[in-house]
């Protein structure tokens, strides 16, 4: 009998034994990654949902489908770019990689609104369905023949906020011009006879962001030449006056604005200018309100060039006149055109 117990004793310990490595290896859970690039409330959500179906989740900050190890399916949770959206990945018996089974997508909601939790709700249904074969024997799964591909899922787009129209002011292309403003520039006045040269000073106020309040003067380098019947003269104007002036246009690169003004004109002729002087100096004053307008050229912040234009007429009329005989009038109209730098600082 001894001879025949020893084998039988054998087979039963072998059984014995086989029974408990596969008992063993049943109780083992299936190995899905983790992948999830941000630490939000959604992502630890469905990290808690996989852990509570017996899961051993493992973390990871890269998905290599590749190479998944003894992974039996993974988990890539993706918030940015949208849409937010949770990719199903389970590993290929044949090949061994992770093959992509299914794709969620969530609502474009606010993170821990109603609709952001019943979205949550919802996905947290189909992954048990996803994941309800790997939660029984882990080695049968890998055995298992690869799932048929999952029915689409119908994917609804979140409401778009409606579109506002954005008008266009042009407060929005205003930039911020300084509060004081100077002005120095040579100024060339178109009136009979050879061209003339003067110096323009300006300097300004400005109270808002629009209109300001400045003075004016004008004073003659190089007079102009008035000749007739072989008599000449030279004839220059000098200028001081107030201007109101309004900034209509300004960008980053220039500016642009206008100008309305009185000045007080005085004209002065040097030479046989009106009888009975002989190379004596005659002078008259007269009133001359004036319209005009500037570009400004933005060379710094402070600095710009500067290029103007302005038009008047005299009030009274003056008059030319060599041995009494009218030549010819001045100032009417006076067009001064002038360029030069200023200067604008301050805030309005």
């Amino acid at each position: 009998m001894m001879p025949g117990f020893f084998p039988r004793g054998l087979s039963c310990f072998v059984f014995l034994s086989l029974i408990g490595w596969s008992q063993r290896a049943s109780a083992e859970a299936a190995r899905v990654l983790f992948v999830s690039h941000e630490q939000t409330p959604i992502s630890a959500r469905i990290r808690a949902e996989i852990e509570a179906m017996d899961l051993e989740v493992v973390s990871s900050d890269e998905l290599d489908t590749e190479r998944p190890g003894d992974a039996s399916a993974a988990v890539e949770v993706i918030e940015n770019p949208p849409p937010r959206r949770i990719e199903l990945w389970l590993k290929d018996p044949s090949s061994g990689r992770l093959v992509r089974g299914r794709v969620l997508e969530l609502e474009q909601t606010e993170v821990d609104s109603p609709a952001d939790v019943t979205s949550a709700v919802r996905v947290s249904e189909q992954l048990r369905a996803f994941f309800q074969p790997l939660r029984g024997d882990a080695s049968a799964v890998e055995l298992m023949p690869p799932l048929p591909p999952p029915p689409p899922l119908e994917v609804r787009e979140a409401p778009r906020a409606p579109k506002v129209a954005v008008v266009s002011t042009s407060n929005d292309r205003r930039v911020e011009e300084g509060r004081f403003f100077q002005e120095l520039a040579a100024a060339i006045p178109a009136q009979p006879g050879s061209l003339g040269l003067d110096v323009l000073l300006r300097a300004r106020v400005r109270f808002g962001t629009t209109f300001g309040l400045g003075v004016k003067l004008v004073l003659p380098v190089v007079p102009s030449t008035v000749s007739s019947a072989g008599n000449a003269a030279e004839v220059s104007s000098s200028l001081f006056g107030v201007e109101l002036s309004a900034l209509l246009v300004t960008t980053r690169v220039a500016t642009v604005g206008a100008h309305a003004g009185l000045s007080l004109l005085l004209l002065s002729a040097t030479g046989q200018a009106k009888a009975p002087y002989t190379d004596g100096v005659d002078r008259k004053p007269a009133a001359l309100p004036s319209l005009g307008g500037e570009l400004g050229l933005r060379l710094t912040e402070q600095l710009r060039l500067c290029l103007g234009a302005e038009v008047g007429v005299a009030v009274p009329k003056l008059e030319l006149a060599f041995a009494g005989q009218t030549v010819t009038s001045w100032a009417r109209p006076l067009a001064l055109f002038s360029a030069g730098v200023a200067v604008a600082w301050g805030k309005p």
